[in-house]
């Protein structure tokens, strides 16, 4: 039997904090995906009575579990690398199948890593509640080069 892997925690992954911290867990990971999950709470952040957390908050849920993935495709390179900022440039194909996330919801986030060129990238990713697809997008996104000098350099002439 294999054992299931550990997954560090998103505080280690994501370079944001309570409350804008909305992934609760990164449930599995591989080269090229990534699965994290939300609980919808009454106290959840962005959460409005008679609506829920409203559905366009799911590409923030999106663009948090990419950088999970990019977070952890970091930890496999070196444990001890802090989270990188990275910025949500826009998003394509943004479709939202519900207008908002209910107290109790256990959310689902897929993301895929689609393109990728440096400090670029676009990714798929999905928001299901169980086998229902609440929110779909196609995001695009840039990472700067590393804070300890890389930046620099490459802006020289």
């Amino acid at each position: 039997m294999t054992q299931p892997i550990s997954m560090p925690p998103v505080s280690e992954l994501v370079p944001h904090a309570a409350p804008m911290l909305l992934i609760d867990e990164v449930c599995s990971a591989d080269p090229l995906n990534l699965q994290a999950r939300v609980a919808i709470r009454k106290n959840s952040m962005f959460y409005q009575d008679g609506l829920g957390v409203p559905a366009y908050v799911g590409i923030e849920y999106i663009a948090q579990a990419v950088a999970a993935y990019s977070g952890w495709r970091g930890k496999q390179e070196d444990p001890t690398m802090p989270p990188r900022i990275g910025y949500l440039l826009g998003t394509r194909k943004m479709t939202l199948n519900c207008d908002g996330f209910q107290a109790g919801d256990c959310l689902d986030v897929f993301v895929k890593n689609i393109f990728e060129d440096e400090q670029m990238g676009v990714f798929e990713g999905e928001i299901r509640n169980g086998e229902t697809v609440l929110v779909s997008a196609q995001i695009n996104v840039y990472q700067p080069a590393s804070e300890t000098g890389e930046q620099q350099e490459t802006a020289k002439p």
